[in-house]
C-alpha cells in the first residue's frame, strides 16, 4: 500500500514537472535557429550585431523596463543566459505571447522549448 502511494505520488511530479512553462523558446530565421537564453556567440550576431533585437523590441508592446533588461541581457556586455530565461519565466502569459508574436512579425519562426505547455 504504500509503495502505490509513493509510485502515485513520483508519478504526479514528473507530470506536474512536464508541463511547467519552459524558460526558453526557440527563434529561427535564415535556417539558424538559436535558443533566446543561449549565450551562444552565434545567436549574439543572429539576433544582437544584426540589430534583429532592436527590432523586435520596438515591435513588442512590453514594459519599456522589461525591454531594456531583455536587451540589457541579450546583447550587452552584461549578457547573460540564465538571466534572459529567469525574466522570460517571470513574464505574465501575455508577455511570453506579446514577445513571441514581436519576433514572427519579424521574421522569426517560433518553436517552444522542452515541455509540453506553449504559452
Amino acid at each position: 500500500m504504500k509503495n502505490g502511494f509513493f509510485i502515485a505520488i513520483a508519478c504526479m511530479a514528473v507530470l506536474i514537472g512536464a508541463c511547467s512553462p519552459s524558460t526558453d523558446f526557440l527563434v529561427l530565421k535564415h535556417g539558424r535557429g538559436y535558443y533566446v537564453g543561449s549565450n551562444s556567440n552565434a545567436r549574439y550576431e543572429m539576433l544582437c550585431t544584426s540589430g534583429e533585437m532592436d527590432k523586435v523590441l520596438a515591435s513588442s508592446k512590453l514594459s519599456m523596463e522589461l525591454k531594456n533588461s531583455l536587451y540589457k541581457y541579450s546583447c550587452s556586455e552584461e549578457r547573460s543566459g540564465e538571466k534572459v530565461k529567469q525574466l522570460y519565466a517571470a513574464m505574465t502569459v501575455e508577455q511570453r505571447k506579446d514577445i513571441k508574436n514581436a519576433f514572427r512579425i519579424n521574421g522569426f519562426d517560433i518553436n517552444q522549448g522542452p515541455g509540453c505547455c506553449a504559452d
